[in-house]
Formats: C-alpha cells, structure tokens, sequence
C-alpha cells in the first residue's frame, strides 16, 4: 500500500545529512553549532522549530510537523553529543557513513528528518503531530540527561516516544536502571611508614578490600533471582585506587564502579543500600566511608500493550518481513526518562551502526534507509493519517 511512499526516502540525502552532522565536532557540554545547524535542516524541511537555550553551550531543538488534529503526537528522539574521543576524519565509502557520532547517534537524527521530509513531499495529511527532539547532555559523565529530564518535566514530550538508537532488531521492552557509586574510604591523620604506624590504626585499603567482599555477596544474592530477558542485577568494580608508596600506611582509598538495579527499584532505593553498606564497613574497620551516588537512569518496563509497541512491530515487518522480537536490555539509555518522568511508554529503534565509543565508527546508509522506512509507516499507524 505504501510502496510508493516508501520509495520516496532518498539515500543520498540520509549520508549527506549524516555526514554533515558528523562533521561538525560535538563532545558532551559543546554542541551549540550542530544544533543550530540541525534546527535549520528541520526549518528547511517545513516544521515549526524552536531551540530552547536553558543550557546555552548544548541547547535543545524542538520541531513540530503538525497534523489535522484529532490523534496522539509521537516524538522521536535523538541526542546530539559524542564522546570526547578522536576519530578519522569523516567519510563516505562502500556505502557506510564514517565518523564520530556517525552510529551514535547522528544516523539516527538523520532518520528522523528524512521521516518528516517525506512525509511532507508526499503531502500525506497526518491526524496526530511529529515532535522531533535533539539534546546534547547525554553521554556521561559530562552529561547526565539534565537537559531532556527538563524538557519532560516541562510536558515538552509526545505520548508515545521512539529513541532513535540502540536497538535495531530488537525491541527492548524491559531494561535495568543504573547508578555510577564512589565510595572514599578515609582515616585521620597523615600517610607514614608501615613501621611507625601505631598498632590498630586504620587501613582504608583494607576497608576498600572489605567493600569488595560485601558487593560480591550481594552479587552472589542478585545472581538467584533473574529478571526475564535482562538476567540479574549486580555491582562492577571500575577503579580501586589506593596507596602511593610501597610502604606507606595510606589515609585514603576510592572504589569507583556502577550499581545496575532491577525496574522495580529506584535510585533511592539504591542509594539506601549502598549508604547501609559504607555504614557497615565504617563500623568494621574504624574509617570513614563517604558516598558519592550518581544517578543514570531508572530501570523501566513498557506493556506490550501499548499501541507504540504494535505500531512499531508492525512497520519492521512491513519493511524487512521479519518479525521484531521483544526482548529486554542492560544498557542504559533515554528511554527510561519518558517512562519514569513523564509517563508516557517509550521504546529504542535506530539504524544499526558499528563501533560506538571505538575507535572506528560507522552506519551503513542501507541501515538509514530501513530505519527511515520504519519510522515512516510507525508514524502513520500510531497518529493517524486523513484518507483521500
């Protein structure tokens, strides 16, 4: 039925817009001139467009290509940062789309304005609205979500969201929520000579060793009960840093990893036990523990249910024939925002790029095209479309 629409997404359009965005460098915290540039192509293509400065240096844009009214609006989402690491300059060869930020995630904004192009060209008549948001304090730890939590919060969301990465074949419905801890392990007094140490000091390296044992008895805990399609909950040691001298009684000590938590428990939840766990070993061993808990996101779940979830199932298999089977995921991303923030059920479908946060990164155009078709028929089934 929609053969011909289809047809219209162009991929020589989706490498340009990719590669041009690819272009233009933007590390967590600095993405004001990809923005600007993204708020322009959206402008061109004939959606209302705002860029909302409440973080100057990473401002949001905010296009709306509006329907006739009388359907729900979906939002697509995307963020604009990369990580702060070099890559070859950018490019386009065998059909892939090189560069950094070229997979995660700027593919995938590509993908959502190519949508809204199309379906402008094709002069569809769309019930319900497109609301089409870039951000650019996602990748952590420079970033930490500040800017899309305050756009939620501020009701600047759809009622149903697709981000635009991580999952391709796949459709994550369940997913674990995540915390980066930092336990300080301290004790008074200076650094000295293991030999001119007095008997029953302290020893914050002990502590930290002490830690350790008590975060894999609780993985031992987590590792009997199994959430379906994400496994079990756990702590990951990262960084244990102690000591600076071979024979030095240090004074301090720093355990640094993540705490990744089922979705029936919040960050609160989290930060009470691992506050219990330094108050335990303060107890044990005569240091100081203090805790630093940094939130990333919320676990979440989305009831299969929910029309977003069979109006995107159904545009895969219209565009690939295959089915989209429905799974859960232990990497975190934006999805839990919608969620738990604003209420709204919220999914991850990108094109499928490669080496994300590698050293050579890329996304095949064919992947922008599939992405783009998706989207295209997901939008017509979920808000509506005014029949000729």
């Amino acid at each position: 039925m929609w053969t011909e629409l289809l047809d219209r997404v162009n991929a020589d359009r989706l490498q340009n817009l990719t590669i041009d965005l690819v272009r233009i460098r933007s590390y967590t915290g600095d993405t004001r001139e990809v923005a600007e540039a993204y708020a322009r192509c959206l402008g061109e293509i004939g959606l209302d467009v705002q860029i909302l400065r409440d973080f100057p240096q990473s401002p949001c844009v905010v296009g709306r290509l509006r329907g006739t009214g009388g359907g729900p609006t979906l939002e697509f989402n995307g963020h604009l940062d990369t990580v702060p690491l070099s890559h070859p300059e950018p490019s386009i060869t065998d059909g892939r789309v090189y560069g950094r930020g070229s997979a995660d995630m700027k593919g995938g904004l590509a993908a959502m304005a190519e949508t809204c192009r199309v379906l402008v060209e094709s002069g569809i008549k769309l019930k319900g609205d497109l609301l089409l948001v870039a951000h650019g304090l996602h990748e952590a730890p420079q970033g930490h979500g500040e800017d899309i939590f305050s756009l939620v919060r501020r009701g600047i969301k759809g009622d149903s969201v697709v981000v635009t990465e991580v999952a391709s074949d796949t459709l994550p419905i369940v997913g674990f929520g995540q915390a980066v801890y930092e336990f300080t392990i301290t004790r008074p007094g200076e650094s000295s000579h293991e030999l001119l140490t007095a008997p029953g000091t302290a020893h914050p390296i002990l502590a930290a060793v002490r830690m350790v044992d008590l975060m894999q008895e609780r993985n031992a805990e987590y590792a009997k009960v199994n959430f379906p399609g994400i496994g079990h909950e756990s702590f990951f040691v990262g960084i244990l840093q102690g000591g600076d001298f071979f024979n030095r009684w240090t004074n301090s000590c720093r355990i640094v990893g993540t705490r990744r938590y089922g979705p029936d428990k919040t960050y609160e939840v989290v930060k009470s036990e691992l506050a219990g766990m330094a108050t335990q070993v303060e107890a044990e061993t005569g240091t100081q523990v203090a805790l630093n808990l940094i939130p990333v996101r919320d676990g979440f779940h989305v009831a299969e249910s929910e029309p977003i979830v069979s109006a995107l199932r159904s545009a895969y298999r219209d565009v690939t024939g295959t089915e989209l089977p429905l799974v859960g995921i232990r990497m975190v991303g934006d999805a839990p925002v919608f969620i738990n923030e604003g209420g709204v059920p919220a999914l991850y479908h990108g094109p499928k790029g490669h080496g994300a946060h590698a050293d050579l990164e890329w996304v095949p155009v064919s992947e922008l095209v599939r992405a783009t078709k998706v989207y295209i028929l997901t939008a017509l089934q979920y808000v509506g479309y005014a029949v000729k």
